[in-house]
């Protein structure tokens, strides 16, 4: 084995770990995870667009769907189904522009929130003692590094599943 599939092996290892450390069971009080990940986005897209339209004087008006499609690197298809589960659980609305009747906006509703801020309490605390046992400064590289890995990776599938077709 050649150090470069000795590091590629490592590289798809050290991948499919990551992915492990985040928590997919759900407990009776819980949400399933591709829910909260759903309702994290939201919420994160809602905080910089009330802090933009702060500055602007406007009201938050909410997220559409492409957006969220677009920001979780899912199908228009796969984010709306992921919408009409949260809605039907109430834990999202979504409101009519009211300059555009065929834009839609979704929002976290008051459920929405408290759900989703209970689960993020929980999050928090275990993030802020792995923040402790490894360090504030190897975290910001470790941010980094995952940084660059995602640029790389957007750099390079395209042009690998552009050649898988031929």
């Amino acid at each position: 084995m050649s150090i470069q599939d000795s590091q590629e092996r490592q590289l798809l290892i050290t991948l499919e770990n990551i992915k492990r450390l985040t928590p997919r069971q759900q407990s009776m009080d819980s949400i399933p995870h591709g829910e909260f990940v759903t309702m994290f986005v939201i919420h994160a897209a809602m905080k910089q667009q009330e802090a933009d339209e702060q500055e602007r004087g406007g009201p938050c008006r909410g997220l559409m769907v492409s957006r969220l499609s677009e920001l979780m690197q899912v199908s228009r298809p796969t984010a709306s189904q992921m919408v009409s589960t949260l809605e039907e659980k109430g834990y999202i609305e979504r409101v009519m522009s009211e300059t555009d009747r065929r834009v839609i906006y979704i929002c976290l509703t008051a459920k929405g929130q408290a759900v989703f801020g209970s689960r993020m309490d929980r999050y928090s605390d275990v993030l802020a003692e792995i923040i402790d046992k490894v360090g504030r400064e190897e975290i910001d590289q470790l941010i980094s590094t995952c940084g660059r890995l995602m640029e790389a990776v957007n750099e390079v599938r395209p042009r690998v599943m552009g050649n898988a077709s031929e």
